[in-house]
Parts: C-alpha cells; sequence; structure tokens
C-alpha cells in the first residue's frame, strides 16, 4: 500500500511540475510578447512627438506672421488718419474735405481688404501644414473621431464667410460715404 500511496503523490507531483512548467513557459511567452509591444510602441512616440514640435512651430510662426501683419494694418491706419488730418488743414471747403475723403476711402477699404486677405492666407496656409504634419502620422495620430470633426470643421470655411463679410461691409461702407460726399457736395 505505501508503494501505492508513494506512485499516486509521485503522479500528482510530476502532474503539478507539468502543470506549472505550462504556466511557466506561457507566462514568460506573454511576457517576451507584451516587451516586443512596448518596444515597438516607442516608435508611435517618437513620432507623436516631433509631430507636437512641428505643430507648434506652425503656430509660433502663425502668430509672429499675424503680428506682423497687424503692425503693417496699423501702421496703414495711421497714415490714412494723418493723411485725413493734413488734407483737412489743407481744405478750402467742406467740398473738398469730402471729395478727398470720397477719392481716399476706396484706397483705405482696399487696404485693409487685402490685408484681411492676408491674414486668410496666413492661417490657410498655417492649417495646410498642420494638415501634412498629421496626415504623415497615419493611424498613429488622431483616432477616427478626431478626423471626422476636423473634415466637418473644415467643411464650414468660416474664413470664406468672414472674408465674404467684410467685402459686403466694405462696399456697404464705400457706397454709403459717396452718397453722403455727393449730396454734401451737391448742396
Amino acid at each position: 500500500m505505501k508503494d501505492q500511496i508513494e506512485t499516486a503523490l509521485t503522479r500528482v507531483a510530476d502532474s503539478a511540475r507539468t502543470t506549472m512548467n505550462t504556466a511557466v513557459d506561457a507566462t514568460q511567452e506573454r511576457v517576451g510578447q507584451a516587451g516586443k509591444a512596448i518596444a515597438t510602441g516607442k516608435k508611435p512616440v517618437a513620432k507623436l512627438s516631433k509631430a507636437s514640435i512641428d505643430v507648434n512651430g506652425i503656430g509660433f510662426r502663425l502668430s509672429k506672421d499675424l503680428i506682423e501683419l497687424q503692425t503693417k494694418s496699423v501702421q496703414g491706419s495711421l497714415d490714412a488718419l494723418a493723411g485725413g488730418f493734413d488734407a483737412a488743414a489743407r481744405a478750402e471747403s467742406v467740398g473738398s474735405l469730402l471729395a478727398y475723403q470720397r477719392d481716399t476711402l476706396p484706397k483705405v477699404v482696399r487696404g485693409y481688404i487685402t490685408d484681411i486677405r492676408e491674414a486668410f492666407d496666413l492661417v490657410r496656409s498655417a492649417a495646410t501644414d498642420v494638415t501634412g504634419v498629421v496626415s504623415g502620422l497615419g493611424k498613429t495620430a488622431a483616432p477616427k473621431r478626431a478626423k471626422t470633426a476636423a473634415k466637418k470643421t473644415a467643411r464650414k470655411a468660416p474664413a470664406k464667410k468672414a472674408k465674404t463679410k467684410a467685402k459686403t461691409a466694405a462696399k456697404t461702407a464705400a457706397k454709403k460715404v459717396v452718397e453722403v460726399t455727393e449730396s454734401v457736395t451737391a448742396a
């Protein structure tokens, strides 16, 4: 009976060793796979890091360009204001002053429209650059929801609407000034 117990215990021990070895082998295999997966995860992190730096650079460049454009626009406005004061000081009559304003207003409005177009071009260029950076990331960069949201935002084209509104407002203002100038000059 002692032999039977020893044999049974030996079988149990062998079975336990086999089960333990199988579990250890499977665990080692899974750990090895996890290590490989983690190692391959470094590449997307490096891509995202570079893309973040690139997008920040685009943002800083856009800010610089817009500030320079704003400075130019303000200087143009100040020049126009100074010209208006100079014309007022030299005007021989209200009619000649209004005629000066009638003649210079379209130039000033064109300057504003040009500045607005230039600003939109800067923003459009930056958006194109950012799109290039993000599209270079592939599936790693943006989940599908973010891409869909970007497409919806792009469809709205707010820059185009604002540009059209600015043109319309400038034309309306120029027409009103011409009308007022003509009515005052005629009187």
